[in-house]
């Protein structure tokens, strides 16, 4: 049964989720705030997100989702991650300049509206059409396209600690993207700068906490003991 807030004396912030690298970058945002929130998991692949009850929180059927008090529901990463940098500013996920915290959002845009359609080509390309004889090639051209992505990630990252000048959300978003490599047997192991910003990512106690949670994370990703 899910917890949509109704009828409680107290506030709470309740944080939606289902296993898979998606969806971790929001995830791994709240643990960077260092507050107190429930995890709920959603079964997508039983097909949670469709039932009356999952609708009622989030008629879209999505997650991430995060419910804040008596708030309407926030959707999608980008905004989910802005909400929680800008609200809880002591944890440091975005720069404090106008124009540097732009160039974050640019690119957590850009993760979303390029990177991640590409990726989705390969996994779901019934999405793009009902012809079956296609899925081959939307699968090949995503595959393509998203491989593209990875090598400019990693251009981006060349000689730096972190995609800007200090930690910030498009860091965790970034790691959704390598999980994704590997999981679609692309070399990403290749991309040293993207392989050592993913190692620095893993040893981050906030990164750790959610990763641990997904029986798939630590294989993939090796993360350590």
């Amino acid at each position: 049964m899910f917890n949509n807030l109704v009828n409680r004396d107290k506030a709470l912030t309740i944080f939606y989720y289902a296993y898979g690298s998606s969806l971790i970058a929001s995830h791994i945002a709240i643990e960077e705030t260092g507050i107190e929130y429930q995890a709920q998991r959603v079964d997508l692949a039983n097909g949670e997100q469709k039932t009356e009850a999952y609708l009622a929180i989030n008629p879209r059927g999505r997650v991430p989702a995060l419910k804040v008090d008596h708030q309407p529901i926030l959707t999608e990463n980008v905004a989910i991650l802005y909400y929680l940098a800008e609200q809880y500013p002591e944890a440091k996920l975005l720069p404090t300049d106008t124009f540097a915290k732009a160039q974050v959002i640019s690119l957590a845009a850009f993760f979303a509206s390029s990177v991640h359609v590409a990726h989705r080509h390969i996994r779901q390309p019934h999405q793009y059409t009902t012809d079956e004889s296609a899925f081959a090639e939307i699968q090949a051209i995503g595959r393509k396209t998203f491989w593209n992505y990875l090598q400019e990630i990693d251009r981006l990252l060349t000689g730096k600690e972190w995609l800007f000048d200090q930690y910030t959300i498009a860091d965790p978003y970034a790691l959704i993207f390598y999980w994704s490599g590997v999981r679609q047997k692309l070399p990403v192991h290749d991309l040293q700068a993207f392989t050592a910003h993913k190692d620095r990512l893993i040893q981050r106690p906030a990164v750790r906490r959610v990763l641990e949670k997904d029986p798939d994370a630590g294989v993939v990703l090796n993360l350590p003991k």
